[in-house]
């Protein structure tokens, strides 16, 4: 949907403007709303994924995506994993395949049924990988707390080295 397109901070804020949302305080609320205009759901599930290795991880399945986030995670770490995988949802990036059996994956438990497709990325500086970090720290930027103050700590564009 929107995958080379959101190369800076400008970008990214101009089109959560434009997905006109309703305001929300938490990644899991986002996750809600996104599924309800895409009209299809995305779960967040919890799961002890190997260390060193992925922080989150996006299962696209037949009827739903599930974002598996590394259960060691804990608030606002937490919430900017969900953001980062929902927003290689959006931008329907592709990642490394995976097979059901794959040895990497034991971790999870099993995986859901259903047509299942793995996206992990490796890459950490490639392009998707930059995209999907500017759209979760837009995303977390529109999050409203008791003080509706941005939750953006850590001026991402510049970590990345972009303009």
């Amino acid at each position: 949907m929107t995958s080379g397109r959101l190369s800076t901070m400008r970008d990214c804020r101009r089109y959560v403007r434009s997905l006109r949302l309703d305001p929300y305080s938490s990644a899991h609320e986002l996750c809600d709303q996104i599924s309800s205009a895409r009209g299809r759901p995305i779960r967040v599930v919890e799961a002890r994924l190997p260390v060193p290795g992925p922080m989150g991880v996006w299962v696209c399945r037949t009827d739903d995506d599930v974002v598996i986030v590394q259960d060691l995670a804990v608030g606002a770490h937490r919430d900017h994993i969900v953001l980062h995988e929902l927003a290689h949802i959006l931008c329907e990036h592709e990642g490394e395949r995976y097979r059901h059996d794959e040895p990497a994956l034991s971790a999870l438990g099993g995986l859901p049924e259903g047509g299942a497709v793995v996206r992990f990325r490796s890459v950490h500086d490639s392009a998707a990988e930059r995209e999907a970090e500017l759209l979760a720290a837009a995303f977390a930027e529109f999050a409203i707390d008791d003080r509706a103050e941005a939750k953006v700590s850590w001026d991402v564009q510049r970590y990345f080295g972009g303009a």
